[in-house]
């Protein structure tokens, strides 16, 4: 393109009639248009080349984060609050179209980590937050901003509200902390008085309920049960409406008044029965799912059913005859974190949301399967949110939970638990494991000789967010993505202290992997949202791929979710979080000194030295 742009230029301004007719300064404009024309065209060239090397091996469900609280407006929209994912996304059911996205990127919307909400009778759209703002929130409808209602962080673990018919009493209670002290408020949404309704009650007060004739219905996920709080008595009368379940999720009313309930653990929707005697047996299941996949239930206006999922990020309809009809496709939740695995020739990547483990089959036409579902703080897994490989084990880490769990493939379940701050990755070094604590700026080696129990500082650092690890048992390199550097740690199995730097100026590096065996690192720098190889020797940087749709950071939280690469037989795999993929990227290129922008002025310079040449021999 840049040549045949060059050949029919020359041709018209170098022709004697028009050249008559130009004098100095025209030449010289005519000059500077070309340098910056140059300029350009080398540059989007070579950025259309770096985008062409990738390419998306794995597209995963189109409600990122998994699909949580649900709700109808009043204009029968179903409304699902996706909180991992940042965003509550307003769909047509009818269609499978999301019409209209809430997120964390508008102004004024506080949309962080949404997990249950609610319309009232005026059209205005209620939510909680559990982790970022911890509080209740109120969005004006149809356009205007969210406020908080309580003060920010006053209500950690806020999960799930509701409202009386008149809309003016709000309920919301405290889930998933796995303590003595969850509690069940009511907020007057006229006087905005506060009041105490339960306290004191482990693991969950309530996860999402409903009220009907002054009364909650409340499911209990870690005793398996729902109950009834009579609002009318003093103290507030607790009375069981439906027991011997696994683990009830979620509760609501249709317009006949008939109750249904949602066992994730078992992975049933069922009818209740309010006026049989034995609460043990007194549930109908009208609809089946796997075990530990489902959340929530929502009816429109004409009743129809819906049905969420947090490991499938899907929305279901349950039909009339009990089959389904899904409504926004199901898939991988959320990418968060990848690990590869190569033996005898068998090719496996591993991925996870905090609700599901799921695998992809490079030998199988990268089949994707989702192997582990878990309900939250019920397990089997710990809320992983980032995952690294042992020998044949998996290494499931959390951020949320601080913990570090080693996963059994085979046997599909945990090896041992074990606690750390904040770990984003874990690297096998000489029989024991390096750990990432990226909360205490530091690495810490732990051995399974000692059961785990001693931790041994590696690094540490005032203002350092380790999150990455790459290298074998003699050299090994690590991201600081707050102070945005590439280091080597230990060198020839001795610790470096201080750290070796390789690379500085990074704009938050997260994912790291060795290339070209090992000339190269591989680095994901979030803040770019690209991949880059860096040279171990020089430093040197170059660009490997561009526009990886990597979620932005926030206040507080500088980075989306963990974001790595994986090198595999010569092949480079990334997940990006925000767009829910796993990408394949081609890398031909050997090491060499020149940076992209090196690339780029090499090529406009060659073009505009020819051109001078031209204009001189003319």
């Amino acid at each position: 393109a840049i040549d045949h742009y060059f050949e029919k230029t020359e041709d018209y301004y170098t022709s004697q009639n028009h050249f008559s007719k130009m004098n100095n300064q025209e030449h010289i404009l005519a000059i500077l248009v070309l340098y910056r024309l140059c300029l350009l065209t080398s540059y989007y060239a070579l950025a259309a080349d770096f985008d062409s090397n990738k390419r998306i091996l794995v597209q995963g469900a189109p409600l990122i984060g998994g699909s949580n609280g649900m709700y109808f407006d009043n204009e029968n929209y179903l409304h699902v609050a996706q909180v991992y994912g940042r965003t509550i996304s307003k769909i047509n059911v009818d269609s499978g179209e999301i019409v209209e996205k809430f997120s964390y990127s508008e102004p004024n919307n506080h949309v962080m980590f949404p997990d249950d909400l609610v319309f009232g009778p005026d059209g205005k759209m209620y939510y909680t937050d559990p982790a970022y703002y911890q509080t209740v929130f109120m969005r004006y409808a149809p356009d205007g901003p969210s406020v908080p209602l309580l003060p920010v962080g006053s209500v950690p673990y806020a999960n799930p509200v509701t409202l009386s018919e008149d809309g003016n009493r709000l309920f919301y209670a405290q889930c998933w902390n796995v303590q003595d002290d969850n509690s069940l408020f009511e907020l007057d949404l006229e006087t905005s008085e506060v009041k105490l309704i339960l306290k004191d009650i482990y693991g969950c007060a309530s996860n999402a309920m409903a009220y009907k004739d002054n009364a909650l219905f409340t499911p209990r996920p870690f005793e398996g049960r729902v109950v009834k709080i009579d609002l009318k008595s003093s103290p507030p009368q607790v009375t069981n409406v439906t027991t011997g379940m696994v683990a009830p999720n979620a509760v609501k009313f249709n317009s006949k008044h008939e109750l249904f309930v949602v066992d994730d653990g078992a992975g049933e929707v069922a009818l209740v029965n309010l006026t049989a005697d034995d609460t043990d047996v007194n549930r109908n299941v009208v609809a089946r799912f796997p075990p530990r996949s489902i959340d929530n239930l929502a009816f429109d206006q004409d009743d129809r059913l819906f049905i969420s999922s947090t490991a499938e990020a899907s929305v279901t309809e349950v039909l009339s005859d009990g089959q389904l009809r899904i409504i926004s496709s199901e898939g991988m939740s959320m990418a968060m974190g990848l690990a590869g695995i190569e033996v005898d020739g068998t090719r496996k990547l591993y991925t996870l949301h905090p609700g599901a483990l799921y695998e992809i089959d490079l030998n199988n036409d990268a089949k994707l399967s989702t192997i582990v579902r878990s309900a939250v703080s019920l397990g089997p897994m710990n809320e992983p949110t980032s995952i690294a490989v042992w020998g044949h084990d998996l290494i499931l880490m959390s951020f949320t939970s601080n913990s570090l769990m080693i996963w059994d493939l085979e046997l599909e379940s945990s090896k041992l638990l074990l606690d750390f701050a904040a770990p984003t990755d874990a690297h096998p070094f000489n029989g024991d494991l390096l750990v990432t604590e990226s909360s205490m700026g530091r690495i810490v080696r732990v051995s399974p000789t000692d059961s785990f129990r001693a931790h041994e500082v590696v690094v540490e650092a005032p203002g350092a967010a380790f999150l990455f690890m790459c290298g074998d048992d003699d050299d090994v390199y690590a991201s600081d993505g707050s102070r945005g550097l590439v280091l080597q740690i230990i060198s020839q199995q001795q610790v470096l202290d201080p750290p070796l730097e390789i690379a500085s100026g990074l704009s938050f590096p997260e994912g790291i992997a060795m290339h070209h065996n090992g000339k190269e690192l591989l680095v994901i720098e979030a803040g770019s949202d690209s991949l880059l190889a860096i040279d171990r020797t020089t430093g040197e940087k170059r660009l490997v791929a561009t526009d990886l749709s990597l979620m932005p950071g926030v206040p507080m939280l500088p980075f989306g979710y963990p974001n790595n690469v994986v090198s595999l037989d010569g092949a480079i795999y990334v997940n990006g979080d925000g767009a829910n993929v796993i990408y394949l990227i081609q890398d031909e290129e050997e090491p060499t000194s020149n940076t992209y922008q090196n690339v780029a002025i090499k090529w406009h310079i060659i073009y505009l030295w020819g051109f001078f040449i031209y204009r001189a021999l003319a």
